[in-house]
């Protein structure tokens, strides 16, 4: 799960502040919103795969379990033993196939500068992520503007950090992460 942490959000004096680093506006060629969906199908595929892999295990186990060259209580030990290994596999499975269900959708703002577009803040809130993207832009457009101040959630998702390549037709994608 994501840890939540609430950041301050500011645009004074040409700057764009989230939390204690800055971004002078002159600097910022494009601001926009990015989703981060979970893969629920991926997931799904993971826990059947998964499920196969233990299933033909425990078969063979339990093949080699029968076979005549095993005495009786080596046979029901090795039976019993291959039975909790399988359980205690298929819940942990289990297990992380609901929290794959569960996760959230994601919306990171995502500005570009000079240098690669940096991923600095992420919230569950979509319309709340294109309204800073708005008034930064707003910013960034008026000279005159006063700024704004205001808290936000926000989720770290992993490296805070991701390189997105924005630009261009159909290259929209991470281009450097440690994930």
């Amino acid at each position: 799960m994501a840890r939540r942490k609430v950041i301050r959000v500011e645009v004074s004096k040409r700057v764009l502040w989230i939390g204690a680093e800055a971004y002078p506006l002159q600097n910022i060629a494009r601001a926009t919103t990015m989703k981060f969906k979970p893969q629920r199908a991926r997931a799904v595929g993971r826990f059947l795969k998964s499920l196969l892999v233990t299933g033909l295990l425990a078969v063979a186990a339990l093949a080699v379990a029968q076979s005549g060259e095993v005495s009786g209580s080596d046979q029901e030990l090795i039976t019993q033993g291959v039975t909790v290994t399988a359980t205690v596999l298929v819940a942990a499975f289990l297990v992380r196939l609901i929290l794959a269900l569960v996760a959230k959708t994601y919306y990171a703002l995502v500005i570009e500068t000079s240098g690669n577009p940096l991923t600095l803040l992420s919230s569950v809130d979509r319309e709340e992520v294109h309204q800073l993207v708005r008034e930064i832009m707003r910013a960034i457009e008026d000279p005159a503007f006063t700024g704004f101040t205001k808290q936000m959630v926000t989720y770290n998702i992993g490296s805070m950090r991701d390189f997105y390549n924005a630009s261009g037709p159909g290259s929209v994608g991470r281009m450097g992460s440690d994930r």
